[in-house]
């Protein structure tokens, strides 16, 4: 099947029976009937250049190339059936409709509002008549063969589409002519209010609430301001109007400032006018007892106790009277269901374009934008800058509306780029609009203004977080003497009720849409509470890190607690922002980083974390206590070494161990002892880095913290593997692995693994480094450790590659490359390039093994990542097997080509050449993979 996903004109026919459900009941020979129906039907179509795409219920839908041939179709399949002795002696009535525009195909099937139409126009006929939209007309007028002449039946409104359709009938001398009016949304009169502008989007909250109407009588579209409520309203009446014998009245609430007039809007849609001596909700009543028909309720935030009261009469006096509103909030009445209103799809800027523009907020966004500059469309240029407009306004559809009535004046870049004020940005509506939907920010002070004032101050404060926040949080940093804590949860949820905060009930966490939030965040600014609401914001996420960083020791729920820093990231952020710039807060600024140091290796922040470390301890400049010093530089050395400026990781370790001894700290002694150990073995100097270790697990017995023995213990081994001794690396690995699992340690335990795997695989025991890698990989992923993963997937591709599997191989180092690529891992993608080198050779690539080694090499002296005794023995190996296949001559030129690329060109050229073994199971012949030149193909998905 073709799951390839296509775009173009073409022209849509839909065929129905009319009245089939009663032939089925009262026609025994049906069945056989409906069969020379399908033959006859298809056959016009194929007859005729056109496909059938499916069958639908008594019907088919066909899709042409030539609009001239669906008429010719729709024209022989009516002249085939009318002798009813083509179809069994039953009498068929067949109504077809066209209509013709640009669609996207997948998976053989056909989707856009091109095919919705198409069917709404067949529906709006006879049996017996064809149909056709303006669309196809205008394709076939000047074409139309002898006998056929089109009937122009001028413009209905159809079920379920926004904009009227021009209608024209097909006329030919062997079809009948005269049928009754068409079957328009006009036969059944209703007060919807024409809508001049395209419906985008939506299509899963259209089926959800399709869903859900059935199963109550007051369904409220709940959402926040802009997030379009009303035209989904009005969307949904538009595809109800035929279930109601009463038709779908709709009542516009906004303009109505007083409570009581809410009834009087009803009955003026109805036509009603006061009795003398009845409340006039009396008489509503009385008129609602006998309709069968569905009420819109639009805007009803700003009233909510008289639309509560008015649905709850209506509901109990009219059995078969249905409500859907739209408000801000719920209306708290009884049956009613709510639904929450999601804003627009938005797109994954990293997707390929056409899959960006199908998300609904670019479609919006560029829909609306045509309306400015005709021509307007998404070009692979203008991608970032869309994705961010689309971002930034959180898919608000009005909010994308008002940013596009600025194209044409500004250029996308322009309008990403002053985002920033977005208030002032964003005030070019519709002069015909309400005043509150005529710029962002009147929309949100609509929403602003029907607070109290204990629920403006809260939901002023929490704008003090800077990407969601849970309850804890919220009642720590935003409660105070005006505001008690024991009132927070309380006033959260009616700013929740109330569209304000969105709640994320699976993590626990609240949070706010970011142009909701800008605007909370001018109204603290106004309030001048700002500095007091930081500081608290700070205390708390410096308590919260200091309460995480043991974890990783063991017995304390280490995923948890990452999985909540990694959540509280920005807020974690903005509290070093804020301490670092405060005077007097500095060396809280340096006790996060030190806090901070697990979270940060674990989940690959290394050049964030470091980055953060030399900031706090410039600034800090010796003030702090050493212990509190110590601990920071030790965070620094670590990440430093993770990015493999080795040099700067010695400096940094040396300053700690140093201060950690004059403060008398054991505990940072030791880690520092560790710390320095492995920056000496990575520059090949085992007897020190041994000796330091040794001294750290002395300590660390000492004092019984056996986490730090654990990792001692390992990295013993580890030099031991690097020196070549394998046997002597096995205890204290074991050792290690047992410690970890004593003290409930997950990350020590994949760490320990990890190092049994790869003395294993430097055994030959390739089965028994597979099984050990592969738990440690599953242990690391749980963690959601990329550093780690990079790690085990490299030693993986080792085993793979020893084991003959050299596409399974690529696929683990094509992993390894683009994600140490993407993090900026810099020793892990010099180690990804010599990893390669072994893979070039194992396929016979012997040229491009060359240009490996020749970039490695380079890489490393770019880093400073130095190669082990173990690795230069490999190295040498490789490049020695890579001269007898090559020559002398031709190796050293393929050597000199690598080191003369660009890191960046030599990564996207090594990530193509991944791509290419991991796709070709059979590598067999080298031909396909020793190509000199860049090698392209479609990037395969990740695991």
């Amino acid at each position: 099947m073709n799951t390839g996903i296509r775009t173009g004109i073409v022209t849509f026919l839909f065929t129905d029976v009319e009245g089939s459900t009663r032939l089925w009941e009262r026609e025994p020979r049906m069945p056989a009937a409906l069969e020379r129906h399908d033959a006859l039907a298809r056959a016009a179509v194929e007859a005729n250049r056109g496909t059938v795409v499916k069958t639908l219920g008594d019907g088919l839908h066909a899709v042409f190339a030539d609009p001239l041939d669906a008429l010719l179709a729709s024209v022989a399949l009516q002249k085939a059936i009318a002798d009813p002795s083509a179809t069994n002696g039953v009498v068929l009535r067949v109504r077809c409709g066209m209509h013709a525009g640009a669609v996207e195909q997948r998976d053989n099937d056909y989707f856009g509002s091109v095919v919705n139409r198409a069917q709404r126009v067949m529906d709006a006929g006879h049996g017996g008549q064809v149909l056709m939209s303006r669309a196809v007309a205008t394709l076939v007028e000047d074409r139309l063969p002898v006998g056929v002449a089109l009937r122009d039946l001028g413009e209905v409104r159809l079920r379920n589409l926004a904009s009227p359709e021009h209608v024209f009938q097909v006329m030919h001398r062997e079809l009948r002519l005269d049928f009754p009016p068409l079957r328009s949304l006009e036969a059944a009169p209703t007060n919807l209010p024409q809508q001049v502008t395209s419906f985008i989007g939506r299509e899963r909250e259209l089926e959800e609430i399709g869903r859900l109407l059935p199963q109550t009588r007051l369904l409220t579209l709940v959402g926040t301001g802009g997030i379009g409520k009303t035209r989904l309203l009005l969307q949904l009446a538009a595809n109800l109007v035929g279930r109601y014998r009463d038709r779908v009245w709709y009542v516009d609430l906004a303009p109505i400032d007083d409570p009581a007039l809410v009834p009087s809007a009803l009955a003026g849609v109805w036509g009603l006018t006061e009795v003398a001596g009845a409340p006039l909700l009396e008489t509503i009543c009385e008129h609602a007892r006998s309709q069968q028909t569905l009420v819109l309720l639009d805007n009803c935030e700003h009233v909510l106790i008289a639309c509560a009261g008015l649905a709850n009469a209506l509901l109990r006096a009219g059995p078969e009277v249905g409500i859907l509103a739209t408000s801000r909030e719920p209306l708290r009445t009884a049956g009613e269901r709510t639904y929450m209103l999601p804003a627009l799809h938005l797109p994954d800027p990293k997707s390929d374009l056409a899959t960006f523009v199908r998300a609904d907020a670019v479609r919006l966004f560029v829909e609306r934008a045509r309306l400015q500059q005709p021509d307007f469309a998404v070009s692979p240029q203008h991608l970032p800058a869309v994705a961010k407009i689309c971002t930034r306004l959180d898919g608000i559809p009005l909010a994308l509306e008002l940013a596009a009535a600025r194209v044409g004046t500004l250029s996308v870049e322009t309008i990403a780029a002053r985002l920033d004020d977005r208030f002032g940005l964003l005030k070019r509506g519709d002069r015909m609009a309400m005043p509150r939907q005529q710029t962002l920010k009147a929309l949100i002070d609509w929403s602003y203004d029907l607070l109290d004032a204990t629920e403006k101050s809260l939901f002023a404060r929490l704008s003090v977080f800077a990407s969601g926040w849970t309850l804890d949080a919220a009642e720590a940093v935003c409660a105070d003497g005006a505001l008690a804590q024991s009132d927070v949860l309380d006033v959260l949820d009616r700013l929740v009720q109330k569209s304000l905060v969105v709640v994320h009930e699976a993590e626990e966490r609240y949070g706010f849409l970011e142009t909701i939030r800008d605007y909370a965040r001018n109204r603290l600014t106004d309030s001048g509470q700002t500095e007091p609401l930081r500081a608290r914001h700070h205390r708390y996420f410096l308590a919260l890190a200091e309460a995480a960083e043991p974890s990783w020791r063991g017995r304390i729920d280490e995923l948890r607690w990452l999985r909540s820093l990694e959540a509280e990231h920005a807020n974690l952020r903005a509290a070093l922002h804020w301490s670092i710039e405060q005077p007097g807060l500095v060396a809280n600024a340096v006790r996060l980083c030190g806090a901070l140091g697990h979270f940060w290796r674990v989940r690959g922040h290394w050049r964030e974390g470091r980055d953060w470390c030399s900031d706090a301890l410039r600034k800090d400049a010796g003030a702090s206590p050493n212990d509190v010093r110590a601990k920071a530089l030790l965070s620094a050395a670590m990440m430093n070494a993770r990015l493999g400026e080795t040099s700067a990781a010695e400096a940094l370790a040396v300053q700690a161990l140093a201060l950690a001894r004059e403060a008398g700290n054991r505990v940072l002694e030791a880690s520092a002892l560790n710390s320095l150990s492995t920056v000496l073995s990575d520059h090949g100097n085992f007897g020190r880095a041994h000796r330091m270790l040794e001294e750290a697990v002395a300590i660390n017995r000492e004092l019984g913290n056996r986490a730090w023995e654990s990792i001692n213990l390992g990295n013993i081994g580890e030099l031991y593997a690097d020196q070549g001794d394998f046997v002597a690396a096995q205890a204290p690995l074991e050792q290690a692995l047992a410690l970890s699992r004593e003290i409930g340690s997950e990350s020590l335990e994949a760490m320990a693994l990890s190092s049994l795997g790869r003395l294993a695989e430097r055994r030959g025991d390739h089965g028994e480094a597979r099984a050990m890698l592969t738990q440690a990989l599953a242990i690391y992923r749980e963690l959601g450790s990329p550093a780690e993963e990079v790690e085990q997937m490299r030693m993986l591709a080792g085993v793979c590659i020893a084991c003959g599997e050299p596409a399974s191989a690529a696929h683990y180092l094509y992993e390894a490359l683009a994600t140490s690529r993407d993090l900026g891992f810099r020793g892990s993608i010099v180690k990804c390039f010599d990893d390669m080198v072994g893979l070039a050779i194992e396929v016979a690539a012997h040229e491009r093994a060359g240009h490996f080694q020749g970039a490695c090499q380079r890489l490393r002296e770019i880093t400073g990542v130095l190669a082990t005794p173990s690795e230069s023995e490999s190295s040498d190996r490789r490049g020695s097997r890579c001269r007898v296949a090559l020559g002398e001559a031709a190796y050293s030129a393929a050597e000199a080509i690598g080191r003369g690329q660009s890191p960046e060109s030599v990564i996207g050229n090594g990530l193509a050449w991944l791509e290419t073994v991991a796709r070709n199971d059979a590598v067999g012949t080298a031909g396909a993979l020793v190509a000199s030149g860049d090698v392209a193909g479609e990037r395969f998905s990740r695991a």
